[in-house]
């Protein structure tokens, strides 16, 4: 485990390293001095290095979110089964059979364990929770898990159906949210992709005709045809890491 960590934090350091060349080279070219484009190459390597450090812990919550997804519709089917006095390893199997996602592919996993390895259904459901590392999914499990022991029945089911329906509006109120930031996102990607380039090309002009202007033709390039479009692409990031994993298409 501890090899594995090394190799890891090794490969982290080359594709940093790679990325800072790369931005010395750019930055060079941009500032027409070798020694001051050593500054952004040097910020390049910190925040990739740090960005892919970062990442298997940013894979982690993403996976999670993913279960969290689709979650409240596989325990409201579960409850309709368990109502409806379907066996129980039956109703686990009928949601991996459903299109819910990273639930689906987990409880595929959950029915393969208790069938094929042996294991109870509490160690493979539990299994599960411990695998998405999600607070919703934990109890999203004990519910099942007590449903299970309590057998099927009304009185089982209630506890699935209010959990869900918690879920459910919780997404809901993540929604309605992030559709009031989406009108500041919105005018922030307009300002960064039409406003802050026109007014760049109102300055090159104006500079041009009145002022001593120091940016050479290339770095006009350069800002145009590289920074500009780099801003936009950042920005769109932005607003897609900020949208909540329920409204993303698939």
């Amino acid at each position: 485990m501890r090899n594995n960590g090394k190799i890891l934090q090794d490969r982290n350091f080359r594709h940093s390293a790679i990325a800072a060349l790369c931005a010395w080279f750019a930055s060079a070219l941009l500032l027409e001095e070798i020694a001051l484009s050593l500054v952004p190459a040097i910020l390049v390597f910190a925040l990739a290095y740090s960005a892919l450090q970062y990442y298997p812990k940013l894979k982690k919550r993403k996976y999670a979110l993913l279960i969290e997804k689709d979650m409240p519709f596989a325990l409201l089917s579960l409850a309709v089964e368990t109502e409806m006095d379907v066996q129980f390893e039956t109703a686990l199997g009928n949601i991996a059979g459903q299109d819910y996602g990273l639930v689906s592919m987990e409880f595929r996993k959950i029915v393969s364990e208790i069938r094929d390895s042996g294991s109870s259904v509490q160690e493979a459901l539990f299994g599960f929770s411990e695998r998405a590392n999600s607070l919703d999914v934990k109890r999203a499990i004990t519910q099942i898990v007590a449903a299970y022991e309590q057998g099927s029945g009304k009185r089982s089911s209630s506890p699935l159906k209010r959990l869900a329906h918690e879920m459910l509006l919780r997404q809901h109120s993540e929604s309605k949210e992030f559709s009031n930031k989406l009108v500041v996102f919105s005018l922030m990607f307009i300002a960064v992709s039409a406003i802050v380039p026109a007014l760049f090309q109102a300055f090159i002009i104006v500079g041009s005709a009145f002022l001593a202007l120091e940016l050479s033709a290339l770095q006009i390039l350069l800002i145009v045809a590289l920074l500009f479009p780099a801003l936009d692409f950042a920005v769109l990031l932005y607003i897609r890491a900020r949208t909540p994993e329920f409204l993303k298409g698939n």
